[in-house]
């Protein structure tokens, strides 16, 4: 294979802007929600942008979007480095760049805001709008307003922002975009602007977006198996940088090893690569945090997997308290970092896998940040020691025997509800957590649970009732379930990957988009085989064992399921008939035989099909004899897979 003729320059962009809105994925919503405020007049837009989310690249292909030739000129100008100016200082640079934007003004025009910020509002702005921008409008497009300040410590950002409501309020044609990185709430002179506007939100893609961003760019040169485009969402969760650089680094290693078919095992063999390159963005999460942020954030990177909550990992100090460790988790989930899983009480969930993969490898928590088990508290004073001996000791002997009676109370009602030891029990959530890292591990653990812990009557939860100590188990077999089906769909053993997705529950948390996969499977074309799809699933329900997330008990889907089935039997049928057709057009009427005895029985010209071939064997006067003997022959060979043969009819 000629690498060369088959692959082009990596279209995929990581650690430089996107600057052509062509190549701008998932941002549609964003721009159309700033197009809504300018046409409802909204002069003042708030956007709040995730760091390292890609706000660069959208403030680069904003004015692409909404263009000059609509009546719109951009002006950007970044604050950054400005949060200690006096507000003159600050106006007087954005006049600077007002100016360099718009082109050749006239010093006069240029030197009437450099008096103070009045004559900006009353007489520069006017001037440039009126006269060198007749019929447009001007958008401020202004980044980095946050760094400005929040309250009224730093006054410079409040200054500025009751600059431009005056300015916006007395000009038609003035408008202004202000981005923030932090949660805009926190700035406390916009208390009063936010109970009229909400700001917008700029963050991770859709699951739609990022299969846009994985596949499009590499259209007609690379192709990916739906395994592999899930193994990358499962990673970047939408994260449009670290998606670019996943790609970046499978398209790399695609062309050097001449492969076409991205599978999910690929994506493995990357992943080290792509930790150390995408650095930047990794520290990008960790730069704008403060200590107890930081280490919460760290702390349910450990924690995510086994279901705890974080703060019974991380060892308390007199600086960084647990209310202030609370807080900080409740900051990381307005930041955008975290998810909380209500279901599961106190847990929390970082939202980019491939961050917290980062975070485990590079800062995992040290022994000194790490709870330790309490010791007990040595007795110092002999005079008081006998009294207290004595005390302890009758004490302990009251506590042995009461404590043994409730053990043995314990022990005998979660030896009645629970179908397993608590040694089992412990060795299955092991097990689930070790398959759930490794693939080659999936298919073992899932057979053993079949086998030896259905679920049809029992969940697991409930087999293992000691005192709530295994109450993740159920949720981890889902994903574990999940993660599996995505792995066999991907190298087509469509009969596995049905049966483990049916198995999960409504309760899991990807229930619903697991639902969308199945509708897409069987309603769509694509790289699967869909015929085999719908068959495997209709078979699953009539079996007595419904798919739970796609059951017959819902009219709806059986509805659904038989209807594409119907359509894809007739696209079917119509392109073997078409395909007959072809080769009758030829005389080769052996191969058109090959192609009706492909069409089923659902088909409406199926009579006239049946008629025709009777005609072939017995009457036809087109057909030589030679010609009626291989039709003949062809249908005897058929016979019993051919239900348009007249053999049969």
């Amino acid at each position: 294979m000629n690498k060369t003729n088959n692959f082009t320059g990596n279209p995929y962009i990581f650690g430089v802007p996107i600057r052509n809105k062509d190549q701008l994925y998932g941002r549609k919503k964003i721009i159309e929600k700033i197009e809504n405020n300018f046409r409802n007049n909204q002069k003042i837009t708030l956007l709040h942008v995730q760091r390292r989310i890609g706000k660069t690249s959208l403030l680069e292909c904003l004015p692409q979007f909404i263009t000059e030739e609509q009546g719109f000129k951009f002006v950007d100008f970044s604050l950054q480095g400005y949060e200690y100016k006096p507000i003159d200082k600050i106006l007087n640079d954005l006049a600077d760049r007002i100016a360099e934007v718009i082109g050749i003004l006239p010093n006069q025009v240029r030197e009437l805001v450099n008096n103070s910020e009045t004559f900006f509002i009353e007489e520069f702005l006017p001037k440039i709008i009126n006269k060198y921008l007749p019929g447009k409008k001007l958008v401020l497009l202004l980044d980095e307003f946050d760094i400005l300040g929040k309250d009224e410590k730093m006054p410079a950002g409040k200054n500025l922002f009751n600059t431009l409501e005056k300015a916006v309020e007395q000009e038609e044609n003035l408008f202004a975009i202000l981005v923030f990185g932090r949660p805009v709430k926190d700035m406390t002179y916009l208390k009063e602007f936010l109970k009229k506007q909400t700001p917008i939100e700029v963050g991770l893609l859709n699951r739609k977006d990022t299969e846009q961003l994985i596949v499009k760019p590499v259209q007609g040169i690379l192709k990916y198996e739906l395994g592999a485009i899930e193994a990358i969402w499962q990673l970047s969760a939408g994260h449009p940088s670290l998606t670019q650089l996943l790609c970046f680094n499978l398209f790399a290693y695609c062309r050097s090893e001449e492969i076409k078919p991205v599978v999910s095992r690929h994506i493995e063999l990357i992943l080290e690569q792509t930790m150390q390159e995408g650095i930047y963005v990794f520290e990008g999460f960790l730069k704008p945090l403060n200590k107890p942020e930081k280490l919460f954030f760290r702390a349910v990177a450990e924690t995510q997997e086994i279901g705890i909550d974080p703060l019974k990992i991380i060892k308390p100090t007199r600086e960084i308290t647990t209310p202030v460790l609370r807080h900080a988790g409740e900051r990381l989930v307005e930041y955008g970092f975290l998810e909380k899983l209500e279901k599961q009480g106190t847990s929390y969930k970082i939202k980019v896998e491939l961050v917290r993969r980062w975070l485990l490898k590079n800062y995992p928590l040290s022994e000194e940040e790490k709870q330790k088990m309490q010791k007990t508290p040595q007795i110092n004073n002999p005079k008081t020691f006998n009294k207290i001996a004595k005390f302890l000791s009758l004490f302990v002997v009251i506590l042995i025997i009461m404590s043994t009676l409730g053990y043995s109370f314990i022990w005998i009602r979660n030896s009645q509800n629970s179908n397993h030891s608590r040694p089992e029990c412990s060795r299955l959530l092991a097990e689930i957590n070790v398959a759930l890292g490794d693939a080659k591990e999936r298919s073992r653990v899932i057979e053993e649970v079949r086998n030896k812990w259905p679920r049809e009557k029992e969940s697991l939860d409930a087999q293992c009732r000691y005192n709530n100590e295994f109450d993740q188990l159920d949720t981890k077999y889902n994903e574990l379930l999940y993660k599996y089906g995505w792995d066999t769909i991907g190298i087509s053993e469509y009969e596995k990957a049905i049966s483990s997705w049916c198995e999960i529950t409504e309760e899991y948390e990807k229930s619903s988009d697991l639902k969308k996969t199945f509708v897409n499977l069987i309603s769509t074309d694509g790289d699967w085989n869909r015929k085999k799809i719908i068959e495997t699933l209709i078979e699953q329900n009539q079996s007595g064992n419904d798919c739970l997330i796609y059951s017959f008990k819902n009219e709806r889907n059986k509805e659904q399921l038989y209807e594409q089935q119907n359509k894809l039997y007739n696209q079917r049928n119509e392109q073997y008939y078409q395909e007959a057709q072809n080769y009758i057009k030829n005389y080769e009427f052996e191969k058109a035989v090959e192609s009706y005895c492909k069409i089923t029985r659902e088909y409406e010209g199926f009579n006239n099909i049946v008629k025709q071939l009777r005609g072939w064997l017995f009457n036809d006067p087109d057909l030589f004899n030679d010609e009626r003997q291989k039709v003949e022959d062809k249908l005897k060979q058929l016979n019993n897979q051919c239900v348009v043969s007249p053999l049969n009819n």
